[in-house]
């Protein structure tokens, strides 16, 4: 007799739970938006991202932080963005006395070792960003407001 019991109020319990769920609103999927199919406007040229033929290293004030490698010297003395005279130790002595490290000196310090943020930051570091991190899209698409930088993730 118990069991018999059971059953009409499972059975009622079971219909106001579907009744309930009938009374609700139906799901309405967020709409679709497209990203982009462009990358936005490439501010900086490094390493992970390649050479911007013309453009200038930034220790002379252009907008160009690859390694300071001979192989780049050479491909900016090609291009005319660094005075022919200049010899490949006095290019790499500007880095040296202004204080900025590059890759040649550490890596993969996600712009915040000692000498952080990057130099397009207002920082001393020139390390490679890591690509696929939100610091990687910062440096190379901006913004660079080295005034509102913290090296808190926004």
């Amino acid at each position: 007799m118990v069991c018999k019991l059971k059953l009409p109020y499972f059975a009622i319990a079971a219909a106001l739970m579907f009744l309930s769920s009938a009374c609700e609103t139906p799901y309405r999927p967020v709409p679709y938006v497209a990203k982009p199919r462009t990358a936005p406007v490439q501010l900086i040229c490094h390493d992970a991202v390649g050479h911007v033929r013309g453009s200038r290293p930034w220790v002379l004030g252009g907008t160009c932080c690859c390694t300071p490698t001979r192989a780049n010297y050479e491909l900016h003395r090609s291009d005319g963005t660094i005075d022919a005279a200049l010899s490949y130790d006095e290019y790499l002595g500007l880095y040296r006395t202004r204080g900025i490290t590059t890759d040649l000196d550490h890596r993969a310090c996600g712009n915040l070792c000692a000498n952080g943020p990057h130099v397009v930051l207002g920082g001393k570091c020139m390390s490679t960003p890591v690509p696929g991190t939100a610091f990687y899209e910062r440096v190379t698409y901006g913004p660079h407001e080295p005034a509102g930088w913290s090296a808190e993730p926004p």
